[in-house]
């Protein structure tokens, strides 16, 4: 008796795609009997509703990150890194991450409109801001912006009222709540620099000062927008092995390093 029922479950099962539902447990207790004893019974035990199952499958939401670079300036005339480096992420994206990418004019007037219009259009989950610094081989994460001494013309000849930031800050000084110390011990490692030979010896550190130029005017204006999703990177120019590609690649890193995506 028990071998027979064996098989005609076997059969049964031929022509029955079992889904871990409360119908299909219902069903087959309704095929089989419901006093169905022994490994049988054992078997559809299995499939009572107070052991079905429903597996679900959320898509992960994507990270907006908007990253913005500036155009020409003096030292910088020809070709402003920190504006190749957008044309690189645009190439390349980063998996898991919408990528808002913009091009700023140096000067104070574009700056102090622009900043806040991205943050309202976006509603970003991080703002990076690139710009050029002399220092050969050297990217730094600017931990903090100040609000006044912006004494230096922009492009256009001007700078702003009263040599301050335009938003309504009463802070002197803004601090990011990103961890820069942490981020270059894990960005140093993730991308394997060594300042010997990787990359021709290219580093990341930690800086205290952006400058007082549209640098440090537009991370003012982003860390009073929101400082726990603010940081300024400051890129070096190319040369040797110090590649777009490479000098991008370490951005890639850092950008998904602040958003735990590995």
């Amino acid at each position: 008796m028990k071998g027979r029922m064996m098989k005609q479950l076997e059969r049964e099962k031929e022509n029955v795609v079992v889904k871990s539902s409360k119908k299909t447990s219902q069903q087959l207790f309704k095929m089989m009997g419901v006093n169905v004893t022994g490994e049988i019974g054992d078997m559809l035990t299995m499939c009572t509703p107070e052991n079905d199952m429903v597996m679900t499958y959320t898509p992960m939401t994507k990270k907006n990150v908007v990253v913005t670079g500036f155009g020409p300036f003096r030292g910088f005339e020809e070709e402003n890194p920190s504006s190749v480096i957008i044309d690189e992420l645009k190439a390349t994206g980063i998996d898991g991450v919408n990528l808002e990418l913009h091009k700023i004019t140096v000067a104070y007037e574009d700056v102090s409109k622009r900043v806040p219009e991205l943050w309202n259009e976006h509603n970003p989950d991080l703002v990076i801001h690139l710009g050029a610094h002399p220092v050969p081989k050297t990217i730094k994460y600017e931990q903090q912006a100040f609000a006044d001494g912006y004494c230096s013309n922009d492009v256009n000849g001007c700078t702003p009222e009263g040599n301050r930031t335009t938003c309504a800050s009463q802070d002197q000084i803004l601090k990011s709540c990103i961890n820069c110390d942490e981020l270059v011990r894990n960005v140093t490692k993730i991308c394997g620099l060594d300042e010997k030979t990787k990359h021709g010896g290219l580093c990341v550190k930690k800086s205290e000062d952006p400058g007082r130029y549209l640098c440090g005017f537009s991370y003012f204006l982003s860390l009073h927008q929101d400082c726990s999703k603010s940081l300024f990177i400051h890129v070096p120019a190319f040369e040797g092995e110090c590649t777009k590609e490479a000098v991008a690649d370490v951005i890639r890193e850092t950008i998904k390093s602040i958003l735990g995506i590995f």
